[in-house]
Order: C-alpha cells, then structure tokens, then sequence
C-alpha cells in the first residue's frame, strides 16, 4: 500500500494521464466505488461545476467537469480520512448546509479535497487553473449533493471547539 503522499502525487499523475487523452476522463476508481450510495451520487452529480460542463468518465464511481488541464474530478468511494492534521475546513454553501473537508494542496497546482467524516468518502480535485482565485467553489457545487446521500457522523475540530487539544 502506498503512503497517503506517494497515493495522492500517484492519482494526480493517473489524472493527468487521464486529462491529457480524447474523449472521456481517465480516473481510478475509490477503493469502495462500488457503494450503492456512490451510484446515488454521481446519477444527482450536478450537469456543471465552476460553470464547466459535465463529460464523461471512465470508472464507477466518478464524475468530471471541463477539459483538458481544467478538469474537476469527484471520486466517490475513496479511504475516508482518520485523525489528521492537515487542513479541514467546513464549507457552507449559500444555504449554509455545511459539508467538512479536509484540503491539500498537490504538486502546488492542484487541491484535493475529501469529505471528513461521512462514508463513503468523496474527493474533489481541483485544478488552480480551473479556479485560481476560489478552488473551494467546486467543492462547494457538490454540497447539496453529498448532503442529501451522506450523513455526516463526526466534524473538523479546531481552535473554538470544546473538544479541541491543539
């Protein structure tokens, strides 16, 4: 098994293999893709995100939005995040349904975000040219989605909460 890095450059390489062919979106599959709740996701995918147009995949389990280099791509199905301290943040939407994500930043030109605290696990690459100024848009275009399929069973902690040990 690869290390969380190494796993991460490793699906940025295979996604950029996969933008840089014709037609559909090359993208691996999440380990759990199979999830009944990941067919629920991807049939109530939104047609656009960041105002790009959805296109086709070629697993289960996956959706992508936009062309070439400025393609997002949301893998449902993926190892849900444990205990981490990279960045987790909890994004609201405009009708403040909140939906926690832990971000990184891969190869500082491509964000990752993964749901924290709901199963499966989705993330969300995102490539800064595709949103240079707010990347967290298209996670944000995928809040509805994931609220109405996946509860959420635990939350980011920080500075603020009562559980925080930081």
């Amino acid at each position: 098994m690869l290390p969380r890095r190494d796993a991460a450059l490793s699906l940025t390489a295979l996604l950029a293999l996969g933008l840089a062919a014709c037609g559909t979106v090359q993208v691996p599959a999440g380990e759990a893709a199979t999830d009944p709740v990941c067919a629920d996701i991807v049939l109530a995918a939104p047609p656009q995100v960041l105002g790009m147009d959805r296109v086709e995949t070629s697993s289960q389990g996956t959706a992508a939005w936009g062309s070439g280099e400025d393609t997002v791509v949301m893998r449902c199905g993926v190892t849900p995040p444990g205990p981490t301290t990279d960045q987790c943040a909890t994004l609201a939407d405009e009708n403040e349904i909140e939906v926690d994500w832990v971000v990184k930043e891969i190869e500082g030109d491509t964000f990752l975000y993964t749901t924290y605290g709901r199963e499966p696990a989705i993330d969300v690459s995102v490539p800064r040219s595709a949103a240079p100024d707010q990347p967290s848009a298209a996670a944000l275009d995928l809040t509805q989605v994931i609220t109405r399929n996946i509860e959420a069973t635990s939350r980011c902690i920080g500075p603020g909460d009562e559980d925080y040990e930081g």
